[in-house]
């Protein structure tokens, strides 16, 4: 008889779960029928380097589809399956489940464009979770499998080189905050405050586009500053924001230019990804 790909749902997570969310939560619902969600899926990882079981593979797919469902860039997907008791009730993992980083995110959706076995897999699974959808109110999923994780993959990028700036502009008020006063232009206090966190996720996919080309813009400006203030270049968010720039934009001109098909060659994730690693014994 052949093992299910997910083993029963942990006595803690299952009783925690259905004492907070009813019968009809989208969660509730895919952890209950998570196997037959798979159903005569074979998951093959056909990378030499780090076989991946089945399991594994079967929990990534899900969890990039629960980022599309609430717009959750990576770093805010790893939370969630950290603190989350319905993610963790819909994934089959325990309440002390200690979750995985979000670079293991990027990676596997790295792995998913080149993969186009993956790809079928992950459109059969879709189409199987609209009915699931359906009926617990959710956003549809009536998408084709490369257009969701294009869509994950642009408010994580998004995301990243927010916070790449970001960080580099507060890195600069703590060493040099008379330069960056005599370089800042008026639009950051309003678009980079984390107070106000305007950074909105959910626009369509041509406003965040435009976005992320004034992002990029305002970076470009930031590092030709940095690099005429002495010993501002070795600041790791300074080295960070170099690294992001390099992956994610190219000069053509002296025009900013956003890489749109940046993500499978990126290296925002700087490691093979292995969450085997952290996922508890089955």
């Amino acid at each position: 008889m052949k093992a299910e790909l997910f083993p029963p749902i942990p006595s803690d997570t299952a009783k925690t779960a259905r004492a907070v969310f009813g019968k009809s939560n989208f969660y509730i619902v895919t952890g209950d029928q998570a196997n037959s969600l798979f159903s005569g899926l074979i998951l093959v990882d056909s990378n030499k380097q780090v076989q991946r079981p089945a399991r594994t593979l079967a929990l990534f797919y899900l969890i990039m589809i629960f980022q599309f469902l609430e717009t959750l860039p990576d770093n805010q997907a790893a939370d969630a399956l950290r603190q989350r008791v319905d993610w963790k009730y819909a994934l089959h993992l325990p309440l002390n489940h200690s979750g995985f980083q979000a670079a293991t995110f990027c990676e596997f959706r790295k792995w998913l464009l080149v993969d186009r076995t993956s790809e079928h897999h992950l459109q059969t699974l879709l189409s199987r979770l609209s009915e699931v959808v359906l009926s617990t109110n959710r956003q549809s999923l009536n998408l084709d499998a490369d257009q969701i994780v294009a869509r994950v993959c642009m408010f994580s990028r998004l995301e990243r080189i927010w916070e790449a700036f970001s960080l580099a502009v507060e890195a600069l008020a703590i060493k040099r905050p008379d330069r960056l006063r005599a370089i800042s232009l008026p639009h950051w206090y309003e678009r980079y405050s984390r107070q106000r966190n305007n950074l909105d996720l959910r626009a369509e996919p041509s406003e965040q586009e435009r976005l992320a080309q004034s992002i990029g813009a305002d970076g470009f400006y930031l590092l030709e500053e940095i690099a005429n203030i002495d010993g501002l270049e070795d600041l790791p968010e300074v080295s960070t924001l170099s690294q992001v720039w390099q992956d994610q934009y190219e000069l053509v001109e002296g025009k900013v230019l956003w890489r749109n098909e940046a993500c499978a060659n990126c290296s925002l994730a700087t490691r093979l990804w292995d969450p085997l690693e952290q996922v508890h014994p089955i």
